[in-house]
Order: structure tokens, then C-alpha cells, then sequence
């Protein structure tokens, strides 16, 4: 996130490219089902022993709890 390169914007765009060029797959949100999103993240202020500097990480994740 800091020191983002030519390379991370290439799979980005390559992630975005997909349902744009697939329009007949799509992305499909049945209206019976819950949707959740869980977010994570942890820090650690000063964490690196050398630098003093602050390290962090997260994972977001978005779930569809299908109802039975």
C-alpha cells in the first residue's frame, strides 16, 4: 500500500478486466441470502526492532450465508 509498483496495478486492472469482458458470467447476488462483510486488521506501533517503524495488515472478506 506504501510503495505501490507498475506490477500491482497491472493485476488490478487484470482483476477488473474479467467481468467487464465475460458480461454473459457476471457476478450473480441471489436476494434470498444474506450477505456479510468481516473486516480484520492488526498493528504493531514500532514493531520493527531496526527502523522503529510501525507494521500493520488487514483481510476483508465478503460472504454470501446461503439460507436453507
Amino acid at each position: 500500500m506504501h510503495e505501490p509498483r507498475k506490477l500491482h496495478l497491472d493485476a488490478t486492472m487484470r482483476v477488473l478486466r474479467y467481468p467487464k469482458s465475460t458480461p454473459g458470467q457476471g457476478l450473480f447476488f441471489p436476494t434470498g441470502n444474506e450477505m456479510k462483510l468481516t473486516a480484520y486488521c492488526d498493528s504493531d506501533w514500532a514493531g520493527c526492532p531496526t527502523t522503529r517503524r510501525s507494521t500493520s495488515g488487514y483481510c476483508v472478506q465478503w460472504r454470501s450465508l446461503v439460507k436453507a
